[in-house]
């Protein structure tokens, strides 16, 4: 073999941690396909307060890991964090998995502590395994993020036909399940990694004095944490208007000290918070998908596809498709259009993913309100919905923390990075509020339930219009307060 093939081959600690993320991502999805059914099914909640439960659960996800980037970073490691993540994953997966209600709310509190210490460290550890101009590296976090959308596509598949077959208990444990095979996987092939990700050498636990102490300290962190958390589940309601109004907070917080920065600096930072607030409005949307829109495919859908059964769970299957098919045409399209020097702003993209978002909320009204049924929709409404809705998070979702590394200071980029994750959990505590637009109440009828999505989802359509059209009345302004920043990030 050349000298230039070895250049190019990737890091064997890549594949170790492909097939750890992998499995990861396969236990997660399945709990999201499982999740708002078996709280509506199982536990016999309303729409309303399952919408709540959801929403506070996945903003309190997007919470923990700041801190649990923050600890493997300074103190532990990337490969500590994700041994001990990863254990207490499979351990949550399993009480969500046991019968009553407060075994699967201790569960999901579990999930979100340990969510905490795994989700951000693997990624962090791909990133150890070159060097800063390694040629290799575009490469690879390709084939990283490959394997976390092969992970979410099979579960939908399959999560439906386990509960079917075995109960709702089994389909948990399928999460399970995976989470135990991934971190198998990774401990088989931890000595592939050699000394990425391991102890930093300016950790203080390098020294015995602070070695107890601190894990003392964390393992009562890990349990206050699912403590708080699983208080917090139990009042979903008021975690979720916690969140959203500390998201205001912060914001302010935030303007406060930009106040401080130059014009120059100051400017391209509250264009990041301006696009950073308008990718709330189409969070809060797109995760209608395991809310009002699962539900609606319960509901409402004619469940097959020609002579293929089509389960609610299964339409969770299109996303990871279409973006696993999708993502090196739009890849290619960008590489085009740049060399003819057409490459759309950040704004524009924000923009357009928006719109898009608008586009598939609207064809739903669409196909609701005259294409309708006895009550049934084809699934082909939702199928194309979910292309649309794709196709807009590629134009977002993969600039949004490339614009942050480019138009922050490096001594902010971390400040930054936790509001653009607070963020996402701001969009899971409105989207909760929003799926209570779409709620049905018990005992309605399928006609009854085909009208309050429909209604739901023009509103949700029109909304999202009006958010389209003050995003591209800002496109000229934020350019402008961009500058001459090197914003141009493909995705």
């Amino acid at each position: 073999m050349s000298s230039d093939a070895l250049s190019y081959k990737q890091p064997k600690g890549l594949y170790l941690l492909f097939f750890t993320e992998l499995w990861e991502r396969f236990g997660f999805y399945t709990l999201q396909a499982l999740l708002i059914l078996y709280m509506v099914h199982q536990l016999k909640y309303s729409d309303s307060h399952a919408n709540y439960v959801y929403a506070a659960f996945s903003a309190l996800l997007y919470l923990t890991p700041t801190i649990g980037g923050y600890i493997a970073d300074r103190y532990m490691g990337f490969q500590q964090a994700i041994i001990v993540g990863g254990i207490l994953l499979a351990l949550g997966y399993v009480f969500t998995a046991m019968p009553g209600q407060h075994l699967f709310y201790f569960g999901l509190a579990i999930l979100v502590c340990a969510n905490g210490l795994f989700k951000p460290n693997v990624s962090s550890i791909v990133g150890t395994l070159y060097e800063e101009n390694d040629a290799r590296r575009d490469g690879g976090f390709t084939l990283f993020y490959m394997g976390i959308n092969i992970g979410s596509l099979v579960p939908p598949l399959i999560a439906g036909g386990v509960v079917a077959m075995l109960g709702w208990h089994a389909g948990f444990g399928m999460a399970a399940i995976g989470m135990v095979v991934g971190m198998i996987t990774f401990f088989l092939g931890k000595k592939s990694l050699g000394h990425h990700g391991t102890m930093p050498e300016s950790s203080p636990l390098r020294s015995k004095s602070g070695f107890i102490g601190f894990y003392l300290i964390f393992a009562l962190a890990i349990i206050a944490t699912i403590i708080i958390s699983d208080i917090a589940l139990n009042y979903p309601h008021t975690t979720s208007n916690i969140v959203e109004i500390g998201a205001v907070i912060i914001f302010a917080v935030v303007l406060y000290f930009l106040s401080k920065e130059k014009k120059a600096q100051r400017n391209k930072m509250i264009a990041s918070l301006i696009l950073i607030a308008i990718s709330i409005g189409f969070w809060a949307l797109y995760n209608q998908t395991f809310t009002s829109l699962t539900l609606f495919a319960d509901r409402n859908m004619v469940p097959h596809l020609g002579n293929i059964p089509l389960d609610a769970e299964a339409m969770q299957f299109f996303n990871p498709l279409f973006i696993i098919a999708l993502s090196p045409m739009l890849s290619r399209l960008w590489i085009s259009m740049a060399r003819k020097n057409k490459t759309f702003s950040i704004p524009a993209k924000f923009s357009y993913g928006v719109l898009l978002m608008s586009l598939g909320f609207l064809l739903l009204g669409i196909g609701g309100s005259y294409f309708a049924h006895n009550g049934l929709n084809s699934p082909w409404w939702l199928i194309i919905s979910y292309l649309l809705q794709t196709i807009g998070e590629l134009l977002l979702s993969p600039i949004g923390l490339a614009m942050i590394t480019v138009l922050s200071p490096k001594r902010l980029v971390g400040m930054m990075m936790g509001i653009w994750f607070f963020a996402q959990a701001a969009a899971f505590a409105l989207g909760g509020d929003m799926a209570n637009l779409a709620a049905v109440p018990k005992g309605a009828s399928v006609t009854q339930s085909l009208a309050l999505y429909t209604h739901a989802f023009w509103l949700f359509g029109w909304l999202s219009i009006g958010l389209t059209v003050v995003s591209f009345l800002l496109v000229p302004l934020l350019k402008r307060m961009i500058g001459s920043a090197p914003v141009r990030i493909e995705s």
